[in-house]
């Protein structure tokens, strides 16, 4: 073996290093673009986007951040076996629109509601995330809480700008995520309206991003 490694030509073992140089940062650039856009399945059977916030779980620390950003907190609850969890990650955060949309305004912090992490609210009290979701009274899954600007004690469920609670459609779903960074819920126009005005825009905006990819 030794014999024939040698007999290789120094040029073609320089071309050969030379064209993995150059493939190397195409493959990495394809990989990340993987792990962005289609979500992977950890051991806790849940399913998790690389770009999800790798929070330590203290939440007035992740409002913080996220507004330090320009951004919203997003606080998903999921549970393993969820099938609307599932939906979600797999159908609806995939659509290339709405993950774009989702990574540029939100900081999404994912829960998992029979969980044993230990979460702290913004009151300051200390739970695992199993006996947070009883605390705040979430029964389906997902459900996602939004908090968009800064508070001052209380907990999540009190202080939330808006709340989605189960799985949208896909139209449905960026249209709440518009209303949201357009902060209407402090406007006069309830989401039902808001939805029914953008949907063909909304519609467009989803065609458009998948025309976009493919391309």
């Amino acid at each position: 073996m030794d014999q024939m490694l040698k007999q290789i030509p120094q040029s073609f073992a320089a071309f050969v290093m030379a064209l993995f140089m150059l493939l190397s940062p195409m493959l990495m650039v394809s990989v990340a673009k993987a792990g962005d856009a289609a979500p992977t399945m950890g051991e806790d059977g849940i399913y998790h986007y690389d770009w999800y916030h790798q929070s330590f779980l203290e939440l007035a620390d992740d409002l913080e951040e996220a507004l330090d950003d320009d951004k919203i907190l997003m606080i998903k609850f999921d549970q393993k076996g969820c099938i609307y969890c599932e939906k979600v990650a797999l159908e609806i955060l995939s659509e290339p629109a709405i993950n774009a949309y989702v990574r540029e305004h939100f900081v999404v912090v994912q829960l998992d509601i029979y969980g044993g992490r230990e979460v702290t609210d913004l009151d300051g009290d200390i739970r695992p995330e199993n006996e947070m979701s009883r605390k705040w009274g979430v029964i389906f899954t997902p459900t996602i809480y939004f908090l968009g600007a800064p508070v001052e004690g209380g907990t999540i469920p009190e202080q939330a700008s808006a709340v989605m609670p189960g799985a949208f459609g896909k139209l449905t779903f960026l249209g709440f995520l518009e209303w949201i960074v357009a902060k209407g819920y402090e406007g006069d126009e309830p989401f039902q309206k808001y939805f029914g005005r953008r949907m063909p825009e909304i519609r467009k905006l989803i065609e458009d991003a998948r025309q976009e990819q493919a391309s």
